[in-house]
């Protein structure tokens, strides 16, 4: 059977056996695994069970629910050994973790450092003309021997980490050759987490193996001493320390000396490395400060660059993804315009992103009526672009020759509720245009109101009729009869272009587009909507838009 293993930040880790039925986590006590951490939300996963294996579900937490180090976007499947991380809880698939590190959070003074040095010293290159103006007879032999030493170990180090390896690889890899050269019964890598912003433990290395499966703590205030003042930090006597006084733990492990040293990457701090020793008699020296901040300084910037180069292989992936999903949802659009006589009927869209929310078909009912739509889904990019998918395969299925059009609403409306989240939305415009005698059935829900022009250049706006699908459930629709004749334009749009700014920061508006409408009415379909996309661009000054634009022209002809 499963199992899942809990490492709290503060308190016992623990265990929980999974079954046949889902395990919910978070903050709220009516959780089955309650989490007193306040990063996590009030129901923050779940762990559901499907045949023999687990999947992890984000519960719509703030935060976000972490696998291994990245935030899921859908349910993933468990692996052995897999780390969730909710808010600042570990949480590791049927394997147990033997050692523990535990980020203290009681208060201490730096009064008693023996030694910090400050990064800028460390890694400052030596003044050429001072060295070269020295007096011979001042020189320190020690001090040669030991920047020789140094200066050696930085090169072996460097050679060692030429290669690129994936970051888990990386950070094994330099904790291995930082305890090759500087001893230490224990280490630990802690990289930094910015949901939520914390350090991370990724390598935990115990040398001695009497000091296995023993909890290690770090002092909180040792941390931010030398993240906050860019310095690294010795402690050749633990044990004298007024700071760790009340820290019984560590006194009952008979610390020795400690080291903490940022990982600065030459722009920020990332992380930091920290050592310590118990067993070992001798203490850190401010040699094995200066050279653990050295290759700490190496260690970063080939750190910063393994991370650079995943985001690298990501961005390539998402934009072939990206690519793919976008010839898709140019696929779901119309592919050429319907060829109606007595009319001229045109749409386009241009999404702001590769894909986006925005809408438009043409749908063939019988042998004298065509349903129109144009919608706008809340937001940009992929969701969105799925949430337009759904209400096109809905209106597949929805319209037919006997299908009512205020009930076809209505189910669309509770569909949309009921698969969507709170904030989910789309604004729906469909027209039923009857071919021979120009009726046009409408059902506005919270959409732009389409423009209808006549010969006279009188403008009705066919106002929406209810609110916008997917926001309340259970809501009525009624829709309205107009008559297109010969000579009468209808213009359907989303709001991406009346909402299109200039330099001044104006927008077009509906009022804008209704001129251009009036200045070009007499042009063909196809040439109206070349001409309102050329003067859009003229009004932005060719600027990038800021929303998906959708554009539908019903032109009758006398």
């Amino acid at each position: 059977m499963s199992k899942i293993y809990v490492y709290p930040k503060k308190g016992d880790d623990f265990h929980i056996k999974l079954g046949d039925s889902q395990v919910s986590l978070g903050r709220s006590a009516d959780n089955d695994i309650p989490l007193p951490d306040p990063f996590c939300s009030s129901n923050h996963a779940i762990i559901v069970p499907k045949g023999e294996r687990y999947f992890i579900k984000d519960n719509n937490s703030k935060n976000g629910v972490f696998l291994n180090g990245k935030k899921i976007e859908k349910d993933l499947e468990l692996k052995k050994g897999d780390e969730i991380l909710l808010g600042s809880t570990r949480i590791v698939y049927d394997l147990k973790i033997d050692t523990k590190v535990e980020v203290t959070d009681e208060p201490s003074s730096s009064a008693n450092i023996n030694t910090i040095m400050h990064l800028k010293d460390v890694l400052r290159k030596p003044d050429i003309s001072t060295t070269i103006r020295a007096d011979a007879k001042s020189l320190d032999i020690e001090a040669i021997k030991t920047e020789h030493k140094e200066a050696s170990v930085i090169s072996e180090v460097t050679k060692a980490l030429i290669l690129h390896k994936p970051l888990d690889e990386l950070v094994e890899h330099i904790m291995d050759l930082i305890c090759e050269r500087i001893p230490m019964d224990r280490g630990i890598l802690m990289l930094r987490d910015e949901t939520p912003a914390q350090l991370d433990p990724k390598v935990v290395r115990i040398n001695n193996k009497q000091l296995m499966n023993q909890k290690i703590q770090v002092s909180q205030s040792i941390i931010n001493t030398a993240v906050d003042r860019h310095s690294s930090i010795l402690i050749s006597d633990v044990q004298s320390d007024t700071r760790f006084k009340a820290q019984d733990s560590i006194l009952k492990l008979n610390i020795q000396s400690a080291m903490c040293v940022p990982l600065w990457n030459n722009k920020e701090i990332i992380g930091i490395i920290y050592s310590d020793r118990i067993a070992t008699p001798e203490q850190f020296s401010n040699n094995d400060l200066r050279l653990l901040t050295l290759l700490s300084n190496v260690a970063a910037v080939k750190i910063e660059n393994a991370v650079l180069f995943q985001q690298a292989l990501e961005q390539e992936k998402s934009k072939k993804e990206l690519s793919l999903a976008e010839d898709i949802q140019r696929g779901l659009l119309p592919q050429t315009n319907p060829e109606v006589e007595g009319f001229e009927i045109v749409g386009i869209n241009i999404p702001c992103l590769q894909i986006g929310g925005d809408y438009y078909d043409f749908l063939e009912i019988d042998e004298e009526r065509m349903g129109i739509v144009i919608a706008d889904v809340s937001g940009k990019g992929v969701g969105a672009s799925l949430l337009m998918a759904s209400l096109r395969a809905a209106l597949q299925t929805e319209v037919h020759t006997g299908y009512n059009l205020d009930e076809m609403a209505a189910r669309l409306n509770n569909l949309i509720h009921r698969s969507t989240a709170p904030n989910l939305f789309i604004s729906f415009f469909y027209c039923e245009l009857n071919t021979k005698t120009g009726d046009l059935r409408y059902l506005n829900s919270g959409h732009n109101p389409p423009l209808i022009l006549d010969k006279k250049k009188k403008i009705t706006h066919l106002e929406s009729c209810g609110l916008c699908l997917g926001m309340f459930p259970a809501q009525d629709y009624v829709s309205s009869v107009i008559k297109l004749n010969p000579g009468d334009t209808a213009l359907l749009y989303t709001d991406g272009l009346t909402e299109s700014r200039n330099k001044e920061n104006q927008e077009l508006t509906d009022e804008g587009l209704g001129k251009l409408l009036k200045k070009h009415q007499k042009l063909p379909a196809e040439k109206l909507m070349q001409t309102i996309f050329e003067e859009l661009d003229a009004f932005t000054d060719g600027a990038e838009p800021m929303d998906d634009m959708t554009l539908v022209i019903i032109k009758r002809i006398g």
